[in-house]
């Protein structure tokens, strides 16, 4: 019998996220496993975004892409993948030889790099696969391809696009900005010094354009190597500090902060009293952002 009621309202379909983002590697400098870094990881720089129905975009080389492989190997089809390299300083390269798909998978693994350097990639990739930094290599790179991103524009991958934002760090490097037809998703910026106590019109200029870049993106993932107290030491070594990271985040206005490229001597205490400081530096300010500190398999969803 009805009861002459409202019918029960329908249940809303969840909202799907654009896309993933996952952490494999989130220190910098040099690789710091043991029980000090347990709670935030000691591999060096790697994620992954990834939209569904494509293979994930691999971000960086270093020693945490060695745990993707054997994820990819374990759980994915054999399929090409796409790795784009910010820079090509060893903490950010050194994990490719151990990168199972080479030797698991017949598909290639196409190779960009958005450092802009005039040496050739695909020479710096072959050196860096060879004998004697790896004797094991031969024939497993006939499955690389090196691709040079010329002038550097932005680059369709997929349902995606790759936008090369300029860092300031040592040698060159990319902050890059990864996009879907719904516009900008994640900045991933791992090596790049913000320099606030710079007033130099250069720099003033360039700070002014990397923001106006990532203006609004969701998800920002930034260099946060230092404290404050640590950068008067290390001017023009091309990273910055949690604060600088902060007040960036939020000149930005992002949604979401994650600090990265943690300094390989910071233990997990020392990176939770950074991120509280962090928190409490968004809070005076008084915008609504999101904060918190990258670990190895973490997952965020754009």
């Amino acid at each position: 019998m009805s009861t002459g009621g409202p019918p029960p309202a329908a249940r809303p379909e969840p909202i799907r996220p654009r896309a993933r983002v996952r952490f494999w590697g989130t220190r910098g400098t040099v690789s710091s496993p043991g029980p000090r870094t347990v709670r935030y990881g000691g591999n060096t720089p790697c994620i992954t975004v990834e939209v569904d129905g494509e293979a994930p975009l691999i971000l960086d080389a270093g020693t945490g892409i060695r745990g993707l492989g054997a994820h990819l190997v374990e759980t994915t089809r054999d399929e090409p993948l796409t790795l784009m390299l910010t820079h090509r300083h060893s903490d950010h390269v050194l994990g490719l030889a151990h990168f199972a798909p080479m030797f698991a998978w017949r598909s290639s693994i196409t190779v960009y790099c958005g450092d802009g350097e005039a040496t050739s990639l695909e020479s710096f990739v072959r050196q860096l696969l060879s004998p004697p930094l790896v004797p094991y290599i031969e024939g497993v790179t006939t499955r690389l391809t090196v691709a040079e991103w010329a002038n550097l524009a932005p680059l369709a991958l997929g349902a995606l696009t790759v936008v090369r934002c300029r860092a300031q760090h040592p040698g060159d490097a990319a902050v890059l900005r990864v996009d879907d037809a719904g516009g900008p998703l994640v900045a991933y910026a791992p090596d790049n010094e913000l320099a606030y106590h710079d007033e130099s019109a250069r720099v003033e200029s360039w700070r002014r354009e990397l923001t106006s870049q990532l203006h609004g993106v969701p998800l920002l993932v930034h260099d946060a190597t230092y404290v404050d107290e640590e950068l008067a030491a290390h001017r023009g070594w091309g990273h910055s500090s949690a604060a600088e990271a902060t007040r960036f985040a939020l000149e930005c206005e992002a949604r979401t902060l994650v600090l990265f490229h943690h300094h390989p001597d910071r233990d997990d205490a020392a990176v939770e009293r950074i991120v509280d400081q962090a928190r409490e530096q968004v809070q005076r300010a008084g915008p609504s952002l999101r904060v918190l500190a990258a670990w190895e398999g973490l997952t965020l969803a754009v």
